[in-house]
């Protein structure tokens, strides 16, 4: 490793270090002025500097107008009782409240992910386990941890449609043995996952925990790892509905549940599919204004208001105000929740711009980053999770992390003489986990959550989040030892 790739390595150290030793705003902070330090050492321009700063504000717009979204429909419904009502309807689905955790867990954040995308489900699962007396550091990292499985297909398929397949220029059945392959790892690494949630629960309990979170757990990964390669980007969906019917069937005690309460909920699920299918409604939605060509730069940001799930969670707000039958709603509590977190999430996005866009005519970080993966040569398939994990952990995105890192690994795979799809499978899972580590998914989610101790959330999420991708990447070299 040469001086340069050591550079480029410092914000993400320094991320993760100063996290877990002060916290996540002082680490965000000092990884800020650190990458800024840097991007100027790396032959970075001031044009480039002005327009990465730029695209990381556009980039906080988009990600703050779900917060206020989400902030404002639980506000909403937290005044009026929607939230006491919905509380009362848990204890008719099983008596035992962990049964009931991993049900709602897994289905409300599969589908939210499939559906939406978006960081959806971090804004809105964990207030409602926070309501069944969980703590919210661990609720938190519950869905944080299990959005990690099921963004391989969110958001109805972006992260493979626009992150990997027209990109690099893959054909069908490339795709379709891609989702397989990260499929078939997030099954497998979810046996070490759910593993120690279930320490984790045991350890806030104090007694042993119900066998039925497996059964659930691992049907609804089965279901996703078999179906992936058919269903694709339908596949969260799929697999979100098996285990709903299956636990209507086998595990409720109560089936006439009261829906009054969860209306809201579900006319937001309902906007949310919508666009999905109703073709002319999606181009509608696509409209986009643009910043093109910053600062004289090819760097170039953009916002979709329309496609964001800002709208949706405001017209769910209106229908429950109409449903309380009055207009009164506390925005001040909403609006103060948005400034702290607009305060932390900002920086945090400026690094990742900034690291992206350093190096002049030269190498960026992000090149000199990738390029440290590749010199490992056979040991390449052991670490190719890893990197794009390391996208997630920067961007929160497994689109953005796929585009960023997939032509590396395409490029690195052709070069070592490996298969490209088991690389790039490897890499759309290792970007999927690695959402349960990012730190303004962690900082989003609990904002929303009114939890301000991100750090222990970090802790709960770093370990597990780095032995799934070992184990996905442990599967990768067997196969490659096998099939060679």
């Amino acid at each position: 490793m040469n001086l340069d790739s050591f550079l480029a390595l410092l914000p993400i150290l320094t991320l993760l270090v100063v996290s877990l030793w002060r916290g996540v705003r002082p680490a965000v902070f000092s990884g800020f002025a650190l990458t800024v330090l840097l991007f100027f050492v790396l032959d970075g321009q001031i044009p480039a500097m002005g327009a990465s700063i730029a695209t990381a504000a556009v980039q906080t717009v988009n990600i703050l107008m779900i917060i206020f979204g989400a902030l404002f429909l639980y506000q909403i419904m937290e005044d009026h009782g929607f939230i006491d009502r919905i509380k009362e309807t848990f204890l008719q689905i099983h008596p035992d409240r962990h049964v009931r955790l991993f049900f709602l867990a897994i289905f409300l954040t599969a589908f939210f992910e499939s559906v939406a995308g978006f960081g959806t489900p971090g804004a809105i699962v964990p207030l409602l386990l926070i309501g069944m007396g969980f703590s919210p550091v661990l609720s938190i990292a519950i869905v944080l941890l299990l959005n990690g499985f099921f963004a391989v297909s969110g958001a109805v398929g972006v992260p493979v449609s626009d992150g990997l397949k027209a990109p690099l220029g893959l054909n069908l059945e490339q795709v379709g043995s891609i989702y397989g392959i990260a499929a078939f790892g997030v099954l497998v690494s979810g046996i070490v996952v759910v593993a120690i949630l279930y320490r984790y629960l045991r350890k806030e309990a104090g007694q042993p925990i119900s066998k039925w979170g497996w059964v659930l757990s691992g049907l609804t990964l089965g279901t996703y790892a078999l179906l992936a390669p058919y269903t694709q980007e339908l596949t969260g969906i799929v697999a979100a509905s098996v285990m709903g019917v299956f636990a209507y069937i086998f595990v409720f005690k109560e089936r006439r549940l009261q829906l009054r309460p969860w209306i809201p909920y579900i006319a937001l699920v309902g906007l949310l599919m919508l666009p999905k299918v109703v073709a002319p409604l999606s181009e509608f939605l696509r409209w986009e204004w643009g910043l093109r060509d910053l600062f004289g730069t090819d760097i170039s940001a953009s916002i979709r208001p329309l496609q964001s799930p800002l709208i949706p969670f405001l017209l769910s707000g209106g229908l429950a105000l109409l449903m309380a039958g009055t207009s009164r709603v506390q925005v001040r509590p909403v609006v103060g929740k948005t400034i702290t977190v607009f305060l932390i999430l900002f920086p945090s996005l400026a690094i990742t711009q900034l690291m992206i866009n350093s190096g002049g005519e030269g190498a960026s970080m992000i090149d000199f980053i990738a390029g440290i993966f590749v010199l490992t040569g056979d040991a390449f398939p052991l670490l190719s999770p890893f990197l794009g994990a390391v996208g997630a952990f920067m961007t929160g995105s497994t689109t953005v992390s796929n585009m960023i890192f997939g032509p590396v690994q395409m490029a690195s795979a052709q070069q070592l003489g490996l298969s490209e799809t088991l690389i790039l499978g490897q890499q759309l899972a290792g970007a999927s986990l690695g959402n349960a580590v990012c730190l303004f998914n962690i900082i989003a989610a609990g904002a929303i959550a009114g939890v301000q101790d991100f750090k222990s959330v970090l802790r709960k999420t770093l370990v597990p989040t780095m032995l799934a991708a070992a184990v996905v990447g442990i599967m990768g070299a067997v196969w490659l030892s096998i099939g060679s």
